[in-house]
Parts: structure tokens; C-alpha cells; sequence
């Protein structure tokens, strides 16, 4: 697949996932906690698409409204480790000397913790909860852990541009630091950190999958795709739907982000966008 359809095709998924599961109502009239014991295990067919679990719950609805929130966590560490990352890192390359060392320490330690381990020990000591209050929690928790590897990009751009000829031009007409800062270095610096940030966007919802699995993340009644996948353990043999849609969806996603990073690291690292000099 050639590049440019590739990141169409990545985002044009991504986002009919998003839509799917932001419209969950739209696409399905069962309640994704409704019990109905008249239909246990029922396969899939017209009535419900991706069958029913044990308790004889629309399996199709638990996926769209479980997607809400591991879509949710994914997004929210995303934007947590961007932000974080792209704004120590273009103060820290400019800045340099005690606070670029300081910041950069700090991020060696973040970085040596695994990602799936620091939140099991993160949100165990927490404790878990239902809906979309813990897809909240375990998106800032992953996000924590997952800033320095956009950190340490946006930093190595940011040193290269500081004595460049728009970043001089603006410190000798007077700008301020916040303005040179984020004006004139951080939307050139970041762009090198757009690839890192969708493959973090991946981790990020395999991670969640992983939490939920493992009973640290979602609690019931509400589900994710990770403690569906969970909840299809005890009846694999019977229900094969039950693990194979919450499955299918999650792959997309990971595969949509993959698509996503894969077009951005190419293009865009070496990219120069015009900066403005003036105040």
C-alpha cells in the first residue's frame, strides 16, 4: 500500500470507529447492560448481529459503548504525553543548561519503568471503577508514562532550531520567552513527534485492553473491548462471538494508529513550516 493511501485508509478507520462508537445509540437500540436470560449464548443473527453473552446482553451494543471508553482512554494518553512531551521538550532544547538537564533525568527515570507494569501498580494502589470516570483515570496514568519518548524528540529539534534564523530574528525584535517558545519553535519542533504520538495512541489502547483484562481497568456493568475479552474467557468454546468481535475492533484500532504513524514518520520528520518574526 503506498503511503498516502496508507494514512487515508488509517484515518478514514480511526474515525469510523470513533463515529461508531460516539454514535453507539444510533446504530443500536439495546442496552448494553439490559439482561434478558431468554437469550444466553445466542449466535449471531439478524436481531443481534454480534449475538449475546451470559446474561443474554446485546454483545454488538457492549462493543459500540465499550469502545467509548477504551477510544477514550487511547485518545486522552495521546494528547497527555503531546502535550507534555512537546512542551518540556521545546523549553528544554531552547532553554538548555539546569532545566534541560533536570527535565531530561526525569524523563531517563519515567522511561525506565514499563509502560503495562507502572499502571498496574499506579492503579492498583487506586482501585478501579465503572465507566468513563476510569477510562479518565487510566488515560492521564498512561499518558504519565508516555511523554518522554515525545520529550526526547521534540527537545533534539527544538536545540537544532534555536539558533536558526526566524528563532534569532524574533529574540532580536523582543519577543518574550512564552512567544518564541510557542510560537516560533514548538509547530516546527512537534512535527517529528506526530509518528511517535499515534504508535503511543496504539500503545495506549492495547494497554487499557490490557488493564481491563487483567481486572485493574473498567469495572462492571460498564465494559471496554479489554474486559469483554476478559468476560469471552470462561466461554470461548461456546461463544466464540464473544471474544472474536471485541477482538476485531480492538485490531482495527491498533491497525488504524499503525497506518496513522507509519505515513507521519516519513513526510513530516523533515518537514520546515514558515514561522512568523514579529510580536
Amino acid at each position: 500500500m503506498k503511503a498516502p493511501r496508507a494514512r487515508c485508509a488509517g484515518a478514514l478507520l480511526l474515525l469510523a470507529l470513533v463515529i461508531a462508537s460516539a454514535g453507539a445509540p444510533l446504530l443500536t437500540s439495546y442496552d448494553p447492560i439490559a439482561i434478558d436470560t431468554a437469550r444466553i449464548f445466542e449466535a449471531p443473527s439478524l436481531a443481534h448481529p454480534f449475538g449475546t453473552d451470559g446474561l443474554g446482553r446485546d454483545v454488538l451494543a457492549r462493543v459500540l459503548f465499550g469502545g467509548r471508553i477504551t477510544l477514550t482512554a487511547g485518545l486522552l494518553a495521546t494528547a497527555v504525553a503531546l502535550g507534555a512531551g512537546a512542551g518540556f521538550g521545546t523549553l528544554a532544547g531552547y532553554r538548555g543548561g539546569l532545566f534541560d538537564g533536570l527535565v531530561s533525568r526525569v524523563a531517563d527515570v519515567v522511561l525506565a519503568f514499563p509502560l503495562l507494569v507502572a499502571a498496574l501498580a499506579v492503579l492498583g494502589l487506586a482501585g478501579g471503577s465503572a465507566g468513563l470516570g476510569q477510562a479518565v483515570r487510566i488515560g492521564l496514568v498512561i499518558g504519565a508514562f508516555s511523554w518522554p519518548a515525545i520529550f526526547r524528540l521534540v527537545r533534539a529539534e527544538a536545540a537544532g532550531l534555536r539558533d536558526e534564523g526566524p528563532v534569532l530574528a524574533a529574540r532580536a525584535a523582543g519577543c518574550r520567552l512564552p512567544r518564541i517558545v510557542f510560537v516560533h519553535l514548538l509547530p516546527r519542533a512537534v512535527l517529528p513527534a506526530l509518528a511517535p504520538a499515534a504508535f503511543i495512541a496504539s500503545a495506549a489502547v492495547l494497554t487499557e485492553a490490557g488493564l481491563s483484562f487483567l481486572g485493574l481497568g473498567i469495572r462492571p456493568p460498564a465494559a471496554s473491548w479489554g474486559s469483554l475479552l476478559r468476560e469471552a474467557r470462561e466461554a470461548i468454546t461456546e461463544a466464540w462471538w464473544l471474544a472474536a468481535f471485541p477482538g476485531l475492533f480492538l485490531y482495527l484500532t491498533t491497525v488504524a494508529c499503525q497506518l496513522i504513524g507509519e505515513r507521519a514518520r516519513g513526510p513530516l520528520g523533515g518537514h520546515r513550516i514558515p514561522v512568523r518574526t514579529g510580536r
